[in-house]
């Protein structure tokens, strides 16, 4: 009892001191909203970046002084190239959120009064707060997380341009353009493939972001993943504002790594797979750090040298290099910022609706830059790069090529003749065999493990371009998937060379099997 009346009497007091530097209500006693304009608040003391918000919102107000979005003012104005046109997006009012007035920077009439509405204070993405602050109540901030392909609010509202196509390059990116999956069943909705699932995951504090999953003022669903997902808007603890971390030394650090929270889902074979014939789920972070796939009992420790999983800020490194984007004459056309998140993108400086980056069907591998690779630290040149990519990608595909030919490219191994290799004939002769007797059984209780199953677990997870597996033919991890994907084949010509189910394969393909086995024998 006596801690519940301290306690009371401490928020007692807090309120008290913070309405004397203007904020803290009480909805018993509300004292009128600050004299400034009619709907903005800003700062409450500007020279210490006191917002008028944070004299009750105490420990976010400490956390977004640490960010760029505190001293976006005095960042301009040390540029040197400081013009009125910037001001828009370096200041606190009306243009860079839903609010339907602009009575913050752009209505005060005073020097004084401007400096009230410098840099991008709380209002800027929440909506005005004199409503708020009079009846706290009754009326809240708008979360505006969403970003407008017009640019009209959240992030987007500033983010955008030459000069930093944040939004434009994330609008046309798969987390862009991902569906939000509303009303879908099972861990899909819930964890990476809706707004609100995956905040829920990466980022449990912000609840405010999670139930504003439609626009407040349309109602219109918006499709894709959004920027504060990733940036947490009052932390600057990561770089970047990142709510996780981008460095990583195993799976085991999926859990705060921005990219392997979601992607590395389901990486390992388990006995469901055996059942459903599926291959690895998003298993892109898992196959960097060497666990992805089936990893038969025989091969022990096999994650080899994990080179690319090593390369500082990991994923990052390679899927989100910027730079400019220059015309033929060598002047500035368009900033890449990385937000494609394609690791090979096609920049082109006319692509500026775009961010620089080339989306169109046009786009292929002799179009793309490997400028993110080729470095003194990886490889020599970009013509290196691009030489080891397709070597990495050719041999990978030739080992699943051996197990597996997609001929009707529907990413399912479906029965010879339909599709070709060991795999697929092994369905064939499994249609005539009775029931229980089945080497690759795909339906039914049948969760044993085969040599085929393991085989074709590989097979769909490292040889399909289906972003359900891994979907980087080996890239990722060269020396692992090669490893997993020897072993699937040798244990595939022990367990089935000798029997009716190979019979008609023609040798050339059992050849290529041995010569796998030759070389990785070698490694």
């Amino acid at each position: 009892m006596l801690r519940n009346t301290m306690n009371r009497l401490l928020v007692a007091a807090a309120c008290v001191a913070a309405v004397s530097a203007v904020g803290c209500v009480s909805e018993k006693a509300t004292p009128a909203a600050p004299v400034r304009d009619a709907a903005f608040l800003g700062y409450s003391v500007p020279d210490t970046k006191q917002t008028t918000c944070g004299n009750c919102h105490v420990d976010v107000q400490a956390e977004w002084a640490q960010t760029k979005h505190a001293s976006a003012w005095a960042d301009l104005q040390a540029t040197g190239h400081a013009d009125a046109s910037c001001n828009k997006c370096h200041t606190t009012n009306g243009a860079t959120n839903l609010g339907a007035d602009t009575a913050g920077f752009f209505a005060a009439t005073t020097d004084a009064g401007k400096k009230l509405y410098q840099d991008v204070q709380c209002e800027a993405c929440h909506g005005p707060g004199a409503n708020h602050i009079s009846a706290p109540g009754e009326t809240q901030p708008i979360p505006t997380i969403i970003m407008d392909t017009t640019h009209a609010d959240g992030c987007g509202s500033c983010h955008y341009d030459v000069h930093n196509p944040f939004a434009e390059q994330l609008a046309v990116s798969r987390h862009g353009t991902m569906p939000n999956w509303e009303g879908a069943a099972g861990s899909c909705q819930v964890n990476c493939h809706t707004v609100w699932g995956a905040m829920s995951q990466i980022a449990p504090r912000a609840t405010a972001f999670r139930e504003f999953g439609t626009n407040p003022l349309t109602t219109t669903l918006k499709p894709g993943l959004t920027c504060a997902l990733c940036h947490d808007p009052h932390d600057a603890t990561n770089p970047a504002q990142l709510r996780l971390v981008l460095t990583a030394t195993s799976t085991a650090d999926s859990a705060q790594h921005a990219c392997g929270k979601c992607h590395s889902r389901s990486p390992a074979a388990n006995a469901s797979s055996w059942k459903s014939s599926r291959a690895a789920h998003s298993a892109q972070f898992a196959t960097l750090m060497g666990t992805a796939g089936y990893i038969d009992p025989s091969l022990g420790n096999i994650t080899g040298p994990m080179r690319h999983g090593t390369v500082e800020t990991s994923c990052a490194a390679c899927h989100m290099a910027s730079g400019p984007v220059n015309s033929a004459s060598g002047a500035f056309a368009v900033q890449n910022t990385g937000h494609t998140f394609e690791v090979l993108p096609c920049l082109n400086p006319a692509s500026t609706a775009t961010g620089g980056v080339d989306t169109s069907a046009a786009c292929t591998e002799a179009n793309r830059s490997f400028a993110a690779c080729g470095t003194s630290t990886c490889h020599a040149s970009e013509s290196g790069a691009r030489d080891a990519f397709d070597r990495v990608q050719g041999e990978i595909q030739g080992y699943v090529n051996v197990l597996w030919v997609d001929k009707n490219g529907n990413s399912t191994i479906d029965a010879f003749p339909t599709d070709s290799g060991w795999l697929p004939k092994l369905l064939l002769h499994d249609a005539t065999r009775a029931a229980g007797t089945k080497r690759l059984a795909t339906t039914g209780a049948d969760t044993v493990y085969t040599a085929a199953k393991g085989a074709r677990f590989n097979a769909l997870t490292f040889g399909s371009p289906n972003r359900h597996g891994d979907g980087s033919f080996g890239v990722h991890n060269p020396w692992y998937v090669r490893a997993l994907l020897v072993k699937s084949i040798e244990l595939m010509r022990t367990a089935y060379a000798t029997s009716d189910t190979l019979q008609g394969v023609p040798p050339a393909v059992q050849s290529a099997m041995v010569r796998a086995a030759a070389r990785q024998r070698t490694h």
